[in-house]
């Protein structure tokens, strides 16, 4: 299996960062986060966001291809992937603002990572609505005094602290990604921390929009067709994420394994424990077949499905037989390990449960005359 600290050995003294962070997080988040100033660490946070943007871009982490970047947030997730997933960074919003911002509203959405760590986020799901984009609600307009944005948003990660993030909202007969840029908690763009059972880390939010005017200057690709600018972009973006997802969901495994290999267990529960391995290390190498894929131009839009769901649901079958072979005692004394067993059952609910999942994976993206229809 691949070793991806023998590129990058700089990896291998994260594990204490993250490890503190996960603890303090557990009880005060927004102490956990100033641990966060590892140059390194910021360096990995900050991989996609383009070099002329990004004074946290270190030599050893510079231009990362995208096998590299998934086999880097898998190692960090072995360690703990709700502290990782703090970590302040450009989120999905990466690859829509470069694939349809100009180079001024590239410059402007990435502003905020020129003097200090910055989060962003990017929002999608509704309440009543889910994750399916070809229903939102929230709605932009125009009239005589400007443009406007209203509706709300659900389930969105690293809101709390964004300076900057992308809405996906209705106009007219299409869609639009809005930039946003939150000032505060209160105003025409209100930010409400949800509780969380799992994966804490990833602050989800509700925002909620009321007549908040956006510049025209702000909604990328307005001069060009809907569909360019819409439901296609935003399928591309969660294409590329999903296995960001799996690769957390497989480090999390790979940590609850090993915990499991420290402490003496019953014959049945050793077989059981070298089963699970050759489920993972299938996985993995699916993961890097997949990169391999991306890096050659293929479409892979029902294997990505196919992985994220895999590996979502080997997290979850290890988490459940944690209790099991763990003695009482041992279980109850690891508050670490108890906080990893929660958050294994939270990578479902990421970038598309596992409905979502089932359908993609055996039914690939259809084309209708000129447009591009994908479960997102």
């Amino acid at each position: 299996m691949a070793d991806i600290t023998k590129l990058y050995p700089q990896l291998n003294e994260l594990n204490a960062v993250l490890t503190a962070a996960g603890k303090l997080s557990e009880y005060n988040p927004d102490h956990a986060v100033t641990g966060f100033d590892h140059p390194e660490l910021m360096s990995i946070a900050c991989i996609g966001i383009p070099s002329r943007f990004n004074p946290w871009e270190t030599a050893a982490f510079s231009d990362v291809d995208y096998s590299h970047h998934l086999q880097i947030i898998e190692y960090l997730s072995r360690t703990d992937a709700s502290a990782m997933m703090m970590l302040p960074g450009a989120s999905l919003s990466t690859r829509a603002i470069l694939t349809l911002g100009t180079e001024q509203q590239q410059a402007r959405f990435f502003s905020c990572f020129e003097h200090s760590p910055a989060w962003t986020f990017f929002a999608v799901t509704e309440p009543g609505v889910g994750s399916d984009a070809t229903a939102v609600s929230c709605e932009l307009t125009q009239n005589s005094q400007g443009w406007w944005l209203n509706g709300q948003k659900m389930l969105v990660g690293g809101a709390m602290r964004a300076s900057a993030g992308l809405v996906f909202a209705r106009y007219e007969q299409t869609h639009r990604l809005v930039m946003v840029f939150p000032q505060g908690k209160t105003g025409a763009l209100q930010r409400e921390l949800l509780d969380t059972f799992g994966l804490a880390g990833a602050s989800l939010t509700r925002l909620t929009m009321t007549n908040l005017h956006i510049k025209e200057d702000d909604i990328l690709g307005l001069g060009r067709r809907g569909l360019q600018q819409g439901l296609n972009a935003l399928s591309k973006v969660f294409e590329r994420h999903r296995p960001m997802v799996a690769a957390m969901a497989l480090g999390t495994t790979y940590g609850l394994l090993k915990a499991l290999e420290t402490r003496p267990l019953p014959v049945a529960a050793k077989n059981w424990l070298a089963g699970q391995w050759r489920k993972y290390h299938a996985l993995f190498q699916q993961m890097l077949t997949l990169a391999q894929g991306y890096h050659s131009g293929q479409q892979q839009y029902a294997q990505t499905s196919r992985l994220k769901l895999s590996a979502t649901r080997l997290v979850e079958e290890t988490a459940r037989h944690l209790p099991d072979w763990l003695a009482t005692q041992d279980w109850l004394e690891d508050t670490f390990l108890r906080k990893r067993y929660r958050d294994s059952f939270a990578f479902e609910y990421m970038e598309g449960t596992s409905n979502i999942h089932l359908l993609n994976s055996v039914r690939p993206p259809e084309t209708r005359g000129d447009q591009y229809h994908a479960v997102s």
